[in-house]
């Protein structure tokens, strides 16, 4: 097969399994089976054929980064592309090996194969509308953190007079506060309104009003 025939091949791969996607490539890790699997299929290609690989990967990389406009924007301001642009490419290069591997069970193929297919490509769109919830004390995590703080601040007061003490305070008061930040960061869904019920077909949204 040649460069050329594996570089479409790819192309072709990515345009199946992605359509007109565009954005950052978030692909499986490589576990111990697939880094056998790749060590079994170079063994058994000659050093043409790797070449041959090799070649076909340049224009696919350069394809990969024209197609995402913020990857070919930092190429022209003499960037190195996001890395997940180099971690395709990567799983490009086990889809071309595995495709003409002479001897690989049906296994072993699609373990490399699999990579670049079964991914996903997560849009600027979709990354951009990733939003925390904001301050305010209306949601009950911004009110764990505020008595974080306040507990913290009890607790340097303690330690002029109690070192033990207001030590013991000051760290109660961290855990309280760190405790409130990771649930406001996840987003957890709480309720401040008892009368909210899902039988009358209410929603609870993150600040802990209902909307009907």
């Amino acid at each position: 097969m040649e460069a050329i025939e594996i570089t479409a091949s790819l192309k072709e791969a990515i345009l199946h399994a992605y359509g007109d996607r565009v954005g950052t490539f978030k692909l499986q890790s490589i576990d111990e089976a697939t880094s056998k699997a790749r060590q079994k299929v170079r063994s058994q290609l000659s050093k043409e054929q790797r070449l041959v690989i090799d070649r076909a990967l340049v224009p696919f990389r350069v394809w990969l980064i024209n197609r995402d406009p913020e990857a070919a924007d930092r190429v022209k301001k003499r960037v190195p592309p996001p890395q997940d642009i180099e971690t395709a490419v990567r799983a490009a290069e086990d889809y071309a090996l595995a495709s003409i591997a002479p001897d690989l069970t049906d296994e072993e193929k699609a373990l490399l194969t699999g990579r670049l297919q079964n991914g996903r490509v997560e849009t600027v769109e979709e990354r951009n509308g990733i939003k925390r919830p904001p301050l305010k004390l209306s949601n009950r995590h911004v009110r764990t953190m505020a008595c974080g703080f306040a507990v913290i601040f009890l607790g340097s007061g303690l330690a002029g007079v109690a070192t033990e003490a207001g030590t013991l305070v000051t760290i109660m008061g961290a855990a309280i506060f760190v405790f409130g930040f990771r649930r406001w960061r996840s987003g957890n869904v709480t309720s401040n309104i008892p009368e909210v019920s899902v039988f009358r077909g209410g929603k609870i949204s993150n600040e802990g009003k209902s909307q009907f």
